[in-house]
């Protein structure tokens, strides 16, 4: 059985993720803004599972409660064997080019919280020499786009960081795994 911490739970590909988890027995630590809709993928997954599910609603734009919130996550499942980051924000792109401060929030939620807590976890992987870290970038990282390069410099950030951690720990007994998805159909992209 594989306790997993699920950070951005309540995203799409998240709750997809873990439904296949789920069906290995999985346990779970799921983190999410929205507590309504946190407590019902813990309900769905406890049901699929057979396991109980802890959830907890934190703003994670606020980093200096990520080392609390991972010492809340080891106290209730124990040990980690994977973390998937898959929280984030599509900004008003117009907006961001108007406003460096709407630029810098939307960099600092979808790339500094996203590093944040992969250096934790990292850290916390490499001591007990094993673990997997997941996090969800995204091809707009890959090259400036018009449309949307403010999103897209956070995540070439967070795929730059991920590939130094992946070097890292390479040795070290953890993987480190970038999902890089392009254009999915979610509740984020809907206006598109």
């Amino acid at each position: 059985m594989r306790n997993i911490l699920i950070i951005g739970a309540t995203s799409a590909i998240a709750e997809a993720t873990a439904r296949r988890w789920a069906a290995t027995g999985a346990r779970f630590y799921l983190v999410g803004r929205n507590i309504e809709r946190l407590a019902t993928i813990a309900c769905d997954l406890e049901i699929r599972s057979g396991q109980p599910v802890v959830q907890e609603s934190l703003d994670l734009d606020r980093i200096g409660q990520h080392s609390a919130l991972l010492e809340r996550v080891y106290q209730a499942l124990g040990n980690l064997d994977v973390a998937l980051i898959a929280h984030g924000i599509l900004p008003d792109q117009p907006a961001c080019q108007q406003s460096a401060a709407a630029a810098l929030a939307a960099i600092h939620t979808n790339a500094l919280s996203v590093i944040s807590l992969a250096t934790l976890l990292a850290n916390d992987f490499e001591a007990q020499g094993r673990g997997t870290l997941i996090a969800i970038s995204s091809v707009a990282g890959d090259r400036g786009r018009q449309s949307n390069y403010v999103y897209g410099a956070a995540k070439g950030m967070v795929t730059l960081f991920l590939q130094g951690l992946r070097n890292r720990l390479s040795c070290k007994g953890v993987q480190v795994i970038t999902v890089k998805p392009g254009f999915v159909d979610t509740p984020m992209t809907a206006a598109f």
